[in-house]
C-alpha cells in the first residue's frame, strides 16, 4: 500500500489500520481476514484507490530497474511521475482522464525503461560475454514497438475524452450568404 507523505493524516492512519490487519491475516488470523475487508468496505473510496494502485507498484519496480543503485534517480523518477500526473490530468481532471493519466505515466516509464534496457545491450562498450543474444533483442524491440503503440494510443485517447467533454464538434462549417 502506498502511505506516501502527500496523504492526509486520516488516510496515513487508516492505512496504518487495514496494515496491522493484513497484517494479522498474512499470520493466518481467519478474523482478521474477515475485519480487514469489512475495513477496506467502510473505507473512504480514496483509501481504497490507494490500496489497490497496483499501477504505481509497477511503476516503482520499473524505477528501481531503471535506477539500479542510483537513490539520486529513483527518487528523481518518483517525483518527474508525480510532475507528469499533475501536468497531464491538469485541474480537475475527471475519473477516466485520472485512469488515462496513470495509464500514460506507466506507459511512458515503461518506453524510457526499455529504451535504457535497450542502449545498454547496443554499447560498443559492453563485453561481448555480457551481450544479450540475437534472439532476445528482437523480443525487446517488439516490446519497444508494442508499448510505444499502446503509450501513442492512450495519448490520442485522452485527446480524444477531452475534445468530447469540450463538447466541441469535429468539424466547422461556414456559411456565406450573399445579399445583393
Amino acid at each position: 500500500m502506498n502511505t506516501a507523505p502527500e496523504l492526509p493524516e486520516k488516510t496515513r492512519e487508516r492505512f496504518k489500520e487495514l496494515r496491522g490487519l493484513a497484517d494479522r491475516a498474512e499470520a493466518g488470523d481467519a478474523e482478521a481476514r474477515r475485519k480487514l475487508r469489512k475495513a477496506l468496505h467502510e473505507s473512504s473510496p480514496e483509501v481504497v484507490a490507494r490500496a489497490a494502485d497496483i499501477a504505481r507498484t509497477g511503476q516503482r519496480v520499473l524505477i528501481s530497474t531503471a535506477a539500479g543503485k542510483d537513490l539520486v534517480v529513483e527518487e528523481a523518477l518518483l517525483v518527474r511521475l508525480d510532475l507528469m500526473r499533475a501536468e497531464i490530468a491538469g485541474e480537475n481532471p475527471t475519473p477516466l482522464e485520472e485512469l488515462l493519466t496513470e495509464r500514460i505515466v506507466s506507459l511512458w516509464l515503461l518506453v524510457e525503461t526499455l529504451d535504457t534496457l535497450m542502449s545498454v545491450q547496443l554499447c560498443p562498450d559492453l563485453p561481448p560475454e555480457k551481450r544479450a543474444p540475437i534472439s532476445y533483442l528482437r523480443h525487446v524491440f517488439r516490446w519497444q514497438e508494442s508499448v510505444s503503440r499502446r503509450y501513442l494510443a492512450a495519448l490520442k485517447t485522452l485527446a480524444q475524452v477531452r475534445k468530447l467533454q469540450s463538447n466541441t464538434p469535429d468539424r466547422q462549417y461556414n456559411t456565406q450568404i450573399n445579399l445583393r
